[in-house]
């Protein structure tokens, strides 16, 4: 297989980008995903994958909550989308000038989103460098009306 083309053709995947966030005690972390998927209306449920050597994905296991927070479209929405989507193991204070409340003492909510859901954990499968997680939606809240940031928008480019 030609690795450019399959990241090119990879590249015209239609992708939403959103921010999953968690929480696990007193602290609270939250990253830029765009592999997730809703995969059953009843009961509600969502796959979103998540790489193996984040600093979310333990913490993630181990509470098994976390909220997806749908981004808007626009400047907002990208300046969000980059400040989350840089490594917290690296940058150990990236959530110091994020806004968020938490509902129901476990579900961080991105004050700025346009729409959350929160989820519960109900399988894990291996998926390579990542972790796919499959959740039920257990509450949901719209913040503001508008359109969500897209990959494509936003101008990222991640595509193995």
């Amino acid at each position: 297989m030609d690795a450019a083309v399959k990241k090119l053709a990879l590249r015209m995947f239609t992708y939403g980008l959103y921010v999953v966030m968690c929480a696990e005690g007193d602290e609270v972390n939250g990253f830029t995903a765009n592999w997730l998927t809703q995969v059953s209306f009843e009961p509600p449920m969502l796959a979103v994958s998540i790489e193996n050597m984040s600093k979310s994905l333990p913490m993630i296991l181990r509470s098994r909550t976390f909220t997806v927070n749908v981004l808007s479209a626009g400047q907002r929405g990208k300046k969000l989308a980059g400040d989350l989507g840089k490594s917290a193991l690296k940058r150990p204070d990236k959530m110091s000038n994020i806004r968020y409340s938490i509902v129901n003492q476990v579900h961080p909510i991105l004050q700025e989103g346009l729409a959350w859901v929160a989820c519960e954990v109900q399988h894990t499968i291996p998926a390579g460098d990542s972790t796919m997680i499959l959740a039920e939606i257990v509450d949901a809240g719209v913040l503001a009306e508008g359109q969500s940031l897209t990959m494509a928008e936003a101008d990222f480019r991640h595509a193995g």
